[in-house]
C-alpha cells in the first residue's frame, strides 16, 4: 500500500474540514446509508453452443441482477453490508427465488458483513451449499496502489485505485479495480472492499461492475452488528471449504 498517498488524501480532507469550519470529530459521527447496484453483469465462460432457451434465461438472469440493491450503513468506526431487504421479502415467486440466487453470483458478495475499524475485524455470514457460516477475521490487505485516472461518479469526484486479495473460495489471487471519493471520509466500500482513504464507490470485479448509485447521510443512523458469539475463525473456515471442495471432486471423479 503507498501510504504517502493515502496520507496525502487524509490530510487534504481534514484540511478542507477546518477551512469550512466543521470539526473532524463532529463529521466522524456523521452515518452514511450508501446504495449500490450491479450495473453491469459480466457473464463467466462461452455461450457457444447454447440454445435459445438457454440464452432467454442468462438474458433474463442478468437483467433481474441490474435490478438487484445492496445497502451499506458506514461511519468512520463501524459499518454493515448486505443486500437490500426489500428483494428478500417482495416477489417471492420460485422463479425470482432462481433469478435472485443465479444474479447474486454475479458479485459474489457475503450474505452480511460487519466491520470495525478500530478493533480492525470483519464479521461476515457466507452460505455455502444452502448453510450459513459465521467467521470472524481481519480485513484483506488489497495492498492498494493509487492510480491518477479520475471520473465522476454521482457528480462526486472518483480516483481509481487497484489491488489485489486472496479468495478462500476460489483459492487463488483475484485482482480489483476501485473508484473511491476522497471528499467523503470513510475507508468503507461494498462487501469486503475497503481500507482506501474515501468511500469506494464503485469495483470492478471479474463477474460485475458494482456501482454506488444513491448516499444519504445522517447522524441517526444505527449500524447493525453481526452476533460473532458462535462465529468461526479464518482458519475453520477455510478448512470447511478444503473439505467441501474435496468432496466435489471425489463426486466429479466418480
Amino acid at each position: 500500500m503507498r501510504f504517502s498517498s493515502i496520507h496525502y488524501y487524509t490530510l487534504k480532507t481534514v484540511l478542507c474540514l477546518f477551512v469550512l469550519g466543521v470539526s473532524p470529530k463532529v463529521y466522524s459521527q456523521t452515518s452514511y446509508k450508501v446504495t449500490y447496484h450491479i450495473a453491469e453483469p459480466k457473464l463467466q465462460g462461452s455461450t457457444e453452443g447454447a440454445d435459445e432457451a438457454t440464452m432467454q434465461f442468462l438474458k433474463q438472469m442478468m437483467d433481474y441482477a441490474k435490478t438487484i440493491n445492496y445497502i451499506l450503513i458506514a461511519n468512520q468506526e463501524e459499518s454493515y453490508f448486505q443486500l437490500e431487504e426489500g428483494l428478500r421479502k417482495g416477489n417471492d415467486t420460485p422463479l425470482n427465488r432462481i433469478l435472485l440466487n443465479s444474479a447474486k453470483r454475479f458479485s459474489s458478495f457475503h450474505e452480511k458483513l460487519y466491520v470495525n475499524y478500530n478493533e480492525d475485524h470483519v464479521v461476515f455470514v457466507k452460505n455455502l451449499i444452502n448453510k450459513d457460516f459465521t467467521v470472524k477475521t481481519s480485513p484483506h490487505n488489497f495492498n492498494w496502489n493509487l492510480k491518477e485516472d479520475s471520473k465522476k461518479i454521482l457528480g462526486f469526484d472518483a480516483k481509481k485505485a487497484e489491488g489485489t486479495y486472496h479468495d478462500p473460495v476460489k483459492n487463488k489471487d483475484i485482482k480489483v479495480e476501485a473508484w473511491f471519493v476522497p471528499s467523503i471520509p470513510l475507508q468503507s466500500g461494498p462487501d469486503i472492499f475497503m481500507g482506501l482513504p474515501g468511500l469506494i464507490a464503485e469495483v470492478h470485479l471479474r463477474g460485475a461492475v458494482v456501482t454506488m448509485k444513491k448516499i444519504e447521510p445522517n447522524q441517526t443512523l444505527e449500524i447493525k452488528k453481526i452476533d460473532a458469539s458462535k462465529a468461526m475463525s479464518q482458519q475453520e473456515y477455510e478448512e470447511i471449504i478444503k473439505s467441501l471442495t474435496k468432496k466435489f471432486e471425489n463426486i466429479i471423479n466418480d
